[in-house]
């Protein structure tokens, strides 16, 4: 037995299988930017939806993140309703616009998405609800440093919420 197989039914399926298996494996990495939140508190409604990558661009009110795969970049951007409450030392944390986000700093946006009319269109838009930072300067943050700063109205009720 040579282990060759030419044009058989079960050499065509194997075939179909491998190139499933590997076009899934393909789907995962190219949308590896986008995930789910890990099991913590969150506000009331938050769907733990995710995106990391870097940041390209803030204002006030709005984040734009940039994931590079391969030759393809993915866009992200969303609004903040409210100020973040991100660090302004190592132990202290104040309430900031996002314009104050280092850019290039690699983070992680939890995020709603939320569907509104503009001018009688459906609009899909992305709501922050935080911002977990990743790398900053250049530099991996510890995973025992690494917090949510969350970027919604206060007061708000927090509730454990089990994603994974």
């Amino acid at each position: 037995m040579t282990g060759t197989c030419k044009g058989s039914l079960s050499c065509r399926r194997a075939s179909l299988l491998c190139c499933q298996f590997f076009l899934f494996l393909l789907v995962g990495v190219l949308s590896a930017q986008q995930g789910t939140a890990p099991n913590n508190y969150y506000p009331a409604g938050y769907s733990g939806s995710t995106f990391t990558g870097k940041v390209v661009q803030t204002t006030d009110d709005t984040i734009t993140l940039s994931y590079s795969h391969g030759n393809k970049t993915d866009t992200f951007e969303a609004y903040a309703t409210a100020q973040c409450d991100l660090p302004s030392t190592k132990t202290v944390t104040r309430p900031m616009p996002l314009s104050q986000v280092q850019l290039g700093a690699v983070v992680t946006v939890f995020y709603q998405p939320i569907t509104s009319k503009v001018n009688g269109k459906k609009q899909k838009r992305n709501q922050v609800i935080g911002i977990l930072f990743q790398q900053v300067n250049g530099r991996q943050v510890a995973e025992e440093h690494q917090a949510i700063f969350f970027c919604v109205p206060k007061p708000f009720q927090s509730y454990f919420m089990a994603f994974q």
